[in-house]
């Protein structure tokens, strides 16, 4: 994720030119309408989310590998290539990446995700029909020297086909293999395999390790998933992986009640807001409640389970801490239950007040642009059953970071699908109300690549005021092509889009986009809320009606606004520079005129267009440079496009005035 931003393909088309195209495009646009649709797709890319919760510590035994009991429950930064404590790592080939969003009943809150990804978050292959080995996940080296089969080592797992996201086909597997150390790398052998299958559950498996080979020091194992090489496909989740002495596979026992999954925001409907605005009707913009959800993982009765929440106020740490005074004196064994956080209204059950109201507010940020808190919901100790079991930690908080920035926000800031419309000319408005008046200056859009990368699609940046709860008159006139950006160095980076002008706006207004051709421009889907059934509306071509979503999901644009930041464009930390990759000088220009492009772009010819759309010029780019001169004597003077394309169709476009 950066702080500092600039823009792709912001280019200002004159009026003229865009009349001119927009006439060009009516037949597509026409034709678009015969197949026309909405469609929800399986992401092709979902960047690792690195948390910043705490776990345990290992313990080491000789030779530098771990001692017995190995636990990972993936609620902490424990893969070798995150920015973790080094004492919570727990994997060294980690290609798989920890997600918490995935998994459906998931044992405890966050999970290892194996899929058809790389580590950095793009197919093995871009293509639909490739199959293979795909994601591997395993673990550091073990100490179980002088141990026999009579200590009854096993492995146990938590696994689930599919869960939120695309599931393993049958003829998918999920495997585990063991090291035997004396082999060394081939001294891999498979001990345990799955076939692939849609699961709404985790099953939970056991395996045996007795075979004097692998009880030697330097032991360790490794999940790997044969599948689909194209994406976000076949996906398998892994949760509470425990590799211990002394178990009964057939009597297991966990001494634990925990959190099962995350929260994003004590703010409803925004996640992400204005702090003046949030400052301008606090009461009404707060959570009257928040509901988290536990298990009880034992097979025992767990008793006075008491929980609460802190907000800690990054600038000054100064922190609230706000207990739930009511505790449940009975939780059945094995079993699920949410626990209610009462932030504004009081509790009430059968006339009795059991939690009075909190009348909670957030502490002063100290300034009145910007505010980040940190959240923390816990668990107190659990009663008769609270044990200390070492190397196996509580579970029993969640974290996560409330910003109060100048955006407003649905999503939770996570893509498990993708959206997009299959016509040309389709528009895309979602709904925003405004606590109060303000200047929208940009759009902060997640696109995420499926299969092909739509960066040579163009689409327009639109505002609508409103007329009766759907989009209404267009707001300023916005003629600039952009195009989708992604990017591989961050989790679910959002790129900026800047309008041609900054538009007031006040009350109710809808921001989105018209695209140029029928392929759909893949934007985040976030599957864990749903503001797209009320808010989210789209229009198949020209002439077409208004029509509210019927996708389930929040898709993942966000309005940018003034909001009394001084710099708009610097600040928002999810917000990802989109790097400009053609500049033309001077300009205007007279007799040369010099181009640069960005060195990962490949440019391979340039074409210059004038404002009737005919080429008036075709040059070769000079090879191996990001560098090229022209000569633009002999050009008639006036306005002109200057298209630079490389050879995989992607293009850049300048417009120059020659004089």
């Amino acid at each position: 994720m950066r702080a500092n931003l600039n823009f792709e393909g912001m280019k200002q088309l004159p009026t003229l030119l865009f009349r001119f195209l927009a006439v060009a495009f009516l037949p597509l646009w026409t034709f678009g309408l015969l197949n026309a649709q909405e469609v929800e797709r399986d992401l092709q890319f979902v960047p690792v989310n690195v948390s910043e919760e705490g776990g345990l510590s290992l313990r080491r035994g000789g030779g530098g590998s771990m001692s017995l009991p190995f636990f990972d429950d993936f609620a902490s930064p424990t893969f070798e290539v995150e920015e973790g404590p080094e004492g919570l790592v727990r994997w060294t080939d980690a290609s798989a990446r920890r997600t918490a969003t995935y998994g459906l009943n998931a044992p405890t809150v966050g999970q290892a995700t194996l899929d058809g990804l790389r580590s950095d978050g793009f197919p093995y292959a871009f293509n639909p029909d490739a199959e293979g080995w795909a994601d591997t996940l395993t673990s550091v080296p073990i100490n179980l020297m002088g141990r026999t089969p009579e200590d009854n080592i096993h492995l146990i797992f938590f696994f689930q086909g599919g869960g939120r996201g695309n599931a393993p086909d049958e003829n998918d597997s999920l495997v585990v293999e063991f090291l035997a150390p004396d082999g060394g790398d081939q001294g891999w052998s498979q001990v345990w395999s799955t076939l692939g299958a849609e699961m709404d559950t985790f099953a939970i498996a056991s395996v045996h390790v007795n075979q004097l080979i692998h009880l030697q020091d330097g032991f360790r194992f490794r999940f790997r998933n044969h599948g689909a090489l194209g994406g976000n496909v076949d996906l398998w989740h892994l949760d509470y992986v425990l590799l211990d002495d002394n178990i009964n596979p057939d009597n297991l026992g966990f001494f634990e009640v925990a959190f099962t999954e995350p929260q994003f925001a004590l703010t409803e409907p925004y996640s992400i807001m204005p702090w003046s605005h949030f400052l301008s009707d606090p009461t009404f913009y707060m959570r009257d409640s928040l509901r988290s959800s536990h298990r009880n993982m034992s097979g025992f009765q767990a008793d006075n389970v008491t929980c609460g929440l802190k907000v800690r106020n990054i600038a000054t740490d100064a922190t609230e801490d706000f207990l739930n005074p009511y505790s449940l004196t009975f939780v059945p064994p094995s079993s699920t239950f949410g626990v209610g956080y009462y932030i504004q209204e009081p509790w009430v059950e059968n006339g009795e007040t059991l939690v009075e109201a909190s009348g909670y507010a957030f502490s002063d940020a100290g300034n009145d642009t910007a505010a980040t808190f940190e959240v923390s919901l816990y668990e107190d100790p659990i009663g008769i059953l609270e044990q200390e079991r070492v190397g196996v930690p509580d579970n029993d908080s969640i974290v996560f970071t409330q910003v109060f920035r100048n955006e407003y926000a649905y999503d939770d800031g996570s893509a498990e699908k993708a959206y997009g419309l299959t016509t040309g000319g389709g528009k895309l408005a979602m709904r925003y109300d405004l606590a109060m008046a303000d200047t929208l200056y940009g759009l902060a859009i997640h696109f995420t690549p499926y299969y092909d990368q739509q960066s040579n699609l163009n689409f327009l940046l639109r505002a609508w005021d409103d007329n009766g709860g759907e989009p209404g008159e267009e707001l300023g006139e916005h003629y600039a092509f952009h195009q989708p950006a992604y990017f591989t160095d961050g989790s679910d980076v959002y790129a900026y889009y800047e309008y041609d002008d900054p538009i007031p706006v006040e009350g109710t207004v809808y921001v989105g986009m018209v695209q140029e051709s029928e392929f759909s421009l893949n934007i985040g889907l976030d599957k864990n809320t749903d503001y797209n059934f009320s808010r989210l509306h789209y229009q198949l071509g020209l002439g077409a009606e208004w029509t509210l979503s019927t996708i389930e999901g929040t898709v993942m644009i966000r309005p940018v606004l003034q909001a009394g930041v001084e710099q708009v464009f610097v600040g928002p930390d999810e917000f990802s520079a989109v790097e400009p990759s053609l500049r033309a000088w001077p300009n205007p220009a007279a007799d040369v005129l010099q181009l640069a492009v960005g060195s990962d772009f490949g440019a391979e010819e340039v074409r210059f267009l004038d404002l009737t759309g005919r080429e008036a010029l075709f040059r070769r780019w000079t090879s191996g440079s990001g560098r090229m001169y022209l000569s633009v004597a002999d050009l008639p003077r006036g306005t002109y496009l200057v298209v630079v394309f490389n050879d995989r169709g992607d293009r850049r476009v300048e417009r120059i005035l020659l004089h």
